[in-house]
């Protein structure tokens, strides 16, 4: 599923592809994840991003992998829409430290909204990009939905519509297909890929306590 197809993630069921990568002939690369989180909802996941801060709490989210958090532009009372992300964190177990700029978005931004508000669930959205220069490779997704054993959480990284931060400023063709070949490569994406079922699945285990002492909600 391209990006262009987003909306099919919307509907009831399942798509071909839940987990694993697709490359396409162009140099782009769909990698998706599913995480099942029992005694968890969709609002503990909102929660989770409005409420994570600093380094400490990122590393609860995965102790390996996460090094370094900070945030610009991020509003009170845990609004993360329109925020930036900013992370140092490698992908699989170690390699490479990516610094990361991570555009956050609201959803009704990115989906058809009428059908998202059809959605038991939410969607976390963003374009993440480099800490280091003005680019973004993508888009993302976290698109979580209740079930009832707690929800479900289906990442999706559109990664290769390479753009710049400044989104009125255009990139040449030649560039982004340059930054294409060199950041999506095999070993970039296969560490990707188990960096987002690792973390979620650290999430997984700590959101429903967590929540509840941070939030005293006991609802579910």
């Amino acid at each position: 599923m391209r990006f262009e197809d987003r909306n099919e993630i919307l509907k009831p069921g399942y798509l071909p592809l839940e987990s694993g990568i697709i490359r396409y002939d162009d140099g782009s690369v769909t990698i998706a994840a599913l995480t099942r989180m029992p005694h968890c909802r969709a609002k503990m996941v909102h929660w989770w991003f409005g409420w994570l801060g600093g380094t400490d709490q990122y590393k609860l989210w995965h102790p390996v992998d996460h090094i370094f958090s900070d945030w610009e532009d991020r509003g009170n009372g845990g609004n993360y829409y329109g925020a930036k992300h900013l992370v140092h964190e490698t992908l699989g177990g170690g390699g490479e430290v990516h610094k990361l700029r991570i555009h956050f978005r609201d959803p009704h931004e990115v989906f058809d909204p009428a059908r998202y508000d059809q959605v038991d669930g939410h969607a976390v959205c963003a374009r993440p990009g480099s800490l280091e220069r003005p680019v973004n490779l993508g888009h993302m997704t976290h698109f979580v939905r209740n079930t009832d054993y707690g929800c479900e959480m289906r990442t999706r990284f559109w990664m290769g519509d390479v753009h710049h931060q400044d989104l009125t400023t255009k990139l040449p063709d030649e560039v982004v297909q340059t930054i294409r070949r060199e950041a999506l490569t095999d070993d970039f994406c296969t560490r990707l890929h188990r960096h987002a079922i690792e973390e979620m699945g650290y999430l997984a285990d700590l959101l429903p306590v967590l929540y509840r002492q941070v939030t005293q909600d006991a609802r579910f």
